[in-house]
């Protein structure tokens, strides 16, 4: 009976534990580099690189911080250059020890050479999951709206767009990692700004999540 009762108490421990592993190797807390690479179309293509910081708190909420700066290069005329920002809040319920839900709102403002500029908002719902001690992966779904001002003759105007985005992280050590996003479809991507698929590079340090008692 004791022997019984010993094995339920390890079983029930082991699960804590393994939840609590399972949630460690999804943090939410880190700062990052990026490079960004975007087809826009066949007469231009997109450069860029960003700084991020995010934070996870109070166990399922998070938000970041996204600044990126880069280039529009294009067939026939001058490159463009632009700069901007991103700012993400959102939840990340477990739904397994392994897998969370996410869900998340966002708010971005770009500003280009010339004087144009765009600003608008986003909604995102996905699943983050942690496939192996060493590798996760994320697939997210973004609707944005984003209003343009060319600055010119010809009016203001705003672009609505469906994209599906896809990650990959490999963990080389419990904090440092390196990951790989895709952006498919539309005329946009989950930043709100670039044209066409876009994929992003990044290099990543993650701290523990800032947990409420």
């Amino acid at each position: 009976m004791k022997t019984k009762g010993m094995g339920i108490a390890l079983l029930s421990a082991a699960a804590l534990l393994g939840s609590a592993v399972a949630q460690a190797e999804l943090p939410w807390t880190y700062v990052e580099a990026g490079y960004t690479k975007a087809d826009g179309s066949e007469f231009a293509d997109t450069d860029a690189l960003d700084i991020k910081g995010s934070i996870g708190f109070a166990n399922v909420w998070h938000a970041s911080l996204d600044y990126q700066d880069g280039t529009t290069d294009f067939d026939i005329g001058p490159d463009s250059d632009f700069d901007g920002w991103r700012f993400v809040v959102g939840a990340h319920p477990q739904l397994t020890p392994n897998t969370q839900l996410v869900a998340d709102l966002t708010y971005f403002n770009y500003d280009f050479d010339g004087g144009e500029g765009s600003d608008g908002f986003g909604v995102g719902l996905g699943l983050r999951h942690s496939l192996t001690d060493k590798v996760e992966l994320l697939a997210e779904a973004w609707y944005t709206q984003t209003s343009v001002d060319d600055n010119s003759s010809n009016p203001d105007f705003d672009v609505y767009n469906t994209t599906v985005q896809l990650g990959g992280r490999y963990k080389w050590t419990p904090n440092f990692s390196t990951g790989l996003t895709v952006d498919l479809g539309g005329s946009g991507s989950s930043s709100g700004f670039f044209g066409g698929d876009q994929a992003r590079f990044d290099i990543r340090w993650s701290f523990a999540d800032i947990v409420s008692k």
